[in-house]
């Protein structure tokens, strides 16, 4: 009976070797288990990041194309087609037709290029004018032809220097601000010779008469600082370009041509001069059958807009072959993901 009391009141004093070795596989299993599961969620966010940087990016970068290309040619009431404006601004855009509201430059061949930016060979350039903003009305009558205009409020934020074209759907002048100045009531506009090259608008505008700011817009694909090719946005009024968004490589573009008067593509052709070859489209009905050359600028009704997207870090397990219009897009042989996006937009001012 004493001794199993004795026994009994034994303490345990530690672990034996086999279950200390035990414990210790059982922590680093689990420890394992954590690090590959946080390994895993870091690795997917990362992935998921970078498409949606992707994803962003491509989508802003094609809206603010399509808005350009849509309203390429508009000059307030009136189209360029209907109307060709008197240009008195000093650096002056060619504006006297709708060929000239949007040109395509084939891989930027004949394009010069007004920045210090590295431009990215091998990818189109499109210039795009019209003009911008809501617009605003001319209060009162003009008096004589180099009087200052005379608006209540300045919506689009019109300055100094910029770009302006005055129209009464009869007529237009564009011509650059020398001077935007709020009084009490009013904004005074004034268009003197240090901006132009002339004073003098071609008529004595009236009450009601639209005031719209105008641009010409280049969009090229460069090199930044960092290394990183981005879509870039050059404007002819403020002689500056912005980057619009990076981790584009390249734009192509395709003239959008009806051959038969239905005001619907029917064939896609490119930019290059003089002759364009035709490009099928099957997703579009198009087929190489009907390929036809040269282009017919009266018949190019819209544009086939292609962003070609890249992350801005490499993120695939290995590096991925990727084909963007007809040709391997990853050359680098790197582990970037990459997304094309593909758009279209009509002239607004080219279809009846």
């Amino acid at each position: 009976m004493k001794q199993s009391t004795r026994f009994s009141n034994r303490k345990q004093t530690g672990l034996t070797l086999v279950e200390l070795l035990v414990a210790m596989a059982i922590q680093f299993i689990l420890l394992a288990a954590m690090v590959y599961v946080y390994t895993s969620s870091r690795v997917m966010f990362t992935v998921n990041e970078q498409l949606s940087r992707v994803q962003e990016n491509g989508r802003y970068a094609t809206d603010t194309l399509l808005y350009d290309i849509r309203m390429a040619g508009f000059t307030g009431c009136r189209s360029i087609k209907e109307i060709t404006p008197n240009i008195i601004a000093n650096s002056p855009p060619v504006f006297a037709g709708l060929g000239d509201s949007l040109v395509v430059y084939e891989d930027g061949d004949g394009w010069t290029n007004p920045t210090t930016l590295n431009r990215v060979a091998g990818s189109d350039v499109i210039t795009l004018q019209s003009t911008r903003g809501s617009g605003v009305s001319l209060v009162g009558n003009m008096a004589v032809d180099t009087a200052q205009l005379q608006i209540n409020s300045n919506p689009d934020g019109l300055e100094s220097n910029d770009l302006i074209l005055i129209s009464d759907c009869s007529n237009a002048d564009l011509f650059r601000a020398t001077t935007v100045a709020k009084s009490a009531s009013q904004v005074n506009i004034t268009h003197a010779m240090s901006t132009n090259t002339d004073n003098r608008l071609s008529k004595l505008y009236q009450d009601g008469a639209q005031i719209l700011s105008f641009d010409a817009h280049t969009y090229f694909i460069a090199t930044g600082a960092n290394g990183e090719p981005g879509l870039y946005q050059y404007s002819l009024s403020s002689a500056t370009a912005t980057l619009l968004a990076e981790g584009i490589e390249s734009m192509q573009l395709l003239l959008a041509e009806d051959t038969n008067g239905d005001q619907e593509p029917d064939i896609y052709v490119s930019a290059s001069l003089p002759k364009a070859a035709v490009v099928a489209d099957p997703g579009a009905g198009i087929p190489a059958s009907d390929a036809v050359i040269g282009t017919d600028w009266e018949a190019i009704i819209g544009i086939r807009v292609g962003l070609l997207l890249r992350s801005e870090i490499g993120v695939a397990s290995e590096p991925r072959s990727y084909s963007f219009n007809g040709a391997e897009a990853n050359s680098g042989n790197d582990t970037r993901v990459r997304k094309a996006f593909w758009s279209y937009a009509a002239m607004r001012n080219k279809i009846n």
